[in-house]
């Protein structure tokens, strides 16, 4: 069975079983992760494999940099609550999640893909901008559904990001973020809650496609339609 997982340090293994068959690092000069993964699956039913020898080069990460604390401060003032709900722009849908609203200046490039780590299935929309001048891709926006036992609340949730994306506790600086499934952390780049016991949601922006106040107004449009 092909599986694909998303571990620390933005890497994305193409695996079968539990025989590794690619590593790239966000994603190859002129390749989406959308091509990236449908060609990694097609090398492993049989056609000519990727070359080994094909060098990684880093575009933008699927995880984001650990902010300065005055990047963090800057947020706060987006990071509080979220007011009442509009009407949803956005008929997407997402491992029972609505999608309400989405920020105007992403890529129409959408990737879904689900995975597993440590015991947690993640399923993952990413949108990408691309190609530009030079042929590569971007990512503005990633999406995740985290679903483990073990996330009984926000702190839970922080000390798996905290391993999962290989940060430093201590450098890690959040403020809490009330949304209207649950409470949660955000930093400059990211919004974060738990959504019920045993599952959590990760919005991440990066780049320029993705002001702090937009990248907030599309986690609070994040809400469940689901109930599991």
């Amino acid at each position: 069975m092909i599986t694909t997982s998303t571990v620390p340090a933005t890497d994305v293994l193409i695996m079968e079983g539990t025989t590794v068959h690619l590593i790239v690092r966000a994603a190859l000069p002129g390749l989406a992760l959308a091509t990236l993964l449908a060609a990694a699956t097609t090398s492993l039913a049989g056609a000519a494999p990727l070359a080994a020898t094909t060098p990684l080069t880093v575009t933008t990460p699927l995880t984001a940099t650990t902010p300065s604390a005055a990047a963090v401060s800057g947020s706060r003032a987006v990071a509080d609550d979220c007011r009442p709900e509009h009407r949803p722009r956005s008929g997407q849908e997402l491992d029972g999640f609505r999608l309400g609203r989405l920020p105007h200046r992403i890529g129409s490039l959408v990737t879904d893909f689900a995975s597993e780590w440590e015991g947690t299935e993640f399923t993952t929309r990413v949108w990408e901008s691309g190609p530009d001048a030079d042929g590569g891709y971007r990512v503005d926006l990633q999406v995740v559904i985290m679903r483990n036992p073990a996330f009984t609340d926000p702190a839970a949730v922080k000390a798996f990001l905290t391993d999962w994306l290989e940060r430093d506790p201590a450098g890690w600086p959040t403020v809490g973020f009330d949304h209207p499934d649950g409470p949660g952390f955000s930093d400059a780049d990211e919004f974060v809650w738990l959504a019920e016991p045993g599952t959590a949601v990760r919005v991440a922006g990066y780049g320029e496609s993705v002001g702090p106040r937009e990248l907030h107004r599309t986690a609070c449009a994040v809400r469940r339609s689901v109930q599991r």
